[in-house]
């Protein structure tokens, strides 16, 4: 079976990973995007020429309400895959008849969060499964939806675990400090006595690093404190993302938000995230953390380090892709 994967952006380098998956399981994958990640991930998905040239084409790009890329340089592409594959809410309009062919969304972040109604039904229309890779996006009025959290390449992100001198260290380093609270996380950090090597403030301008360096100084920390946001412009969110399993694979002890632990242990078991939804919750988090002893803490970091592998590594997430959606396409 043929699979074509197509992304406008590939945020957090999701359409790749999911790419990976596809080759684990054996399925002849050919993956494009229209546009090159401002993190520099290592490996990513392939920019088509005819893709990225078509954003500057006057009527062809369209951010809303529907993200679409009109790009019918690509439509004999689309004609010899079976199934296509669109990440991120967005949808490549190569003119093509996609009657014949089986088609999966990947339903991720805002485009979808802002206008789910719309894109839902968009996409019902010509879509067979609906991947949701976070529940706040759940129910939202997807075509046969099913749960499936971002894959994290746990033979490339190796565990890192550190000598705890005195104290272990937090830290916090924000893609984007309103997506991820971080004022609330310093209001927090402020009024107490720890080891903090993280962000130190709350503006929304940061000095972009590559993926690559981020991991170095995630890899610095014991303890890493992602989300702290219920809500995100007016819409329920406080969920976590690609970052908690990239520190959870790093071996590092994650502190997030999540309002869904009950739906999440029913679909894939135990969730060992210590969960902080609000300002009184982290700083409770914080203060277990400080009680342990550091075997204690070495303990809990392996056991995230080992969720990571069992739960959402390419193979285990590979397992699922192929359970919940791609059996039915043989």
């Amino acid at each position: 079976m043929k699979v074509l994967v197509l992304a406008i952006d590939d945020w957090a380098n999701t359409g790749w990973r999911f790419s990976k998956c596809l080759e684990y399981l054996g399925y002849d994958v050919t993956s494009y995007k229209a546009k090159p990640h401002v993190f520099n991930y290592p490996a990513q998905i392939k920019v088509h020429s005819d893709m990225q040239a078509a954003i500057k084409i006057k009527g062809r790009y369209n951010k809303k309400p529907l993200l679409s890329l009109c790009v019918p340089e690509i439509k004999s592409l689309v004609e010899e895959h079976d199934v296509i594959h669109f990440i991120a809410s967005g949808f490549i309009d190569t003119g093509a008849d996609l009657a014949d062919k089986r088609v999966v969304v990947n339903y991720g972040g805002s485009t979808y969060r802002r206008n789910p109604g719309i894109v839902s039904d968009f996409f019902n229309k010509i879509s067979d499964a609906s991947l949701i890779q976070c529940p706040d996006l759940l129910g939202l009025g997807a075509k046969n939806e099913h749960l499936i959290y971002y894959p994290v390449d746990t033979d490339f992100i190796q565990p890192v675990f550190n000598k705890i001198a005195k104290s272990p260290k937090f830290s916090h380093f924000p893609s984007s400090s309103a997506s991820k609270g971080t004022q609330t996380i310093l209001n927090v950090i402020g009024g107490m006595d720890i080891n903090y090597i993280g962000k130190t403030n709350s503006n929304n301008k940061t000095n972009r690093i590559s993926w690559l360096d981020n991991l170095k100084r995630m890899a610095e920390c014991d303890v890493y404190i992602e989300t702290v946001q219920p809500k995100l412009k007016g819409k329920r969110f406080g969920e976590w993302g690609n970052t908690t399993l990239e520190a959870a694979a790093l071996g590092k002890i994650v502190i997030t938000n999540t309002l869904s632990k009950d739906l999440y242990e029913k679909e894939y078991g135990e969730l060992p995230l210590l969960v902080a939804n609000n300002e009184k919750q982290l700083k409770k988090r914080i203060k277990e953390i400080l009680s342990l002893s550091e075997k204690e803490i070495y303990k809990l970091q392996r056991k995230f380090r080992q969720w990571a592998e069992d739960k959402h590594s390419i193979p285990s997430t590979s397992k699922r892709l192929e359970d919940k959606i791609y059996r039915d396409f043989h």
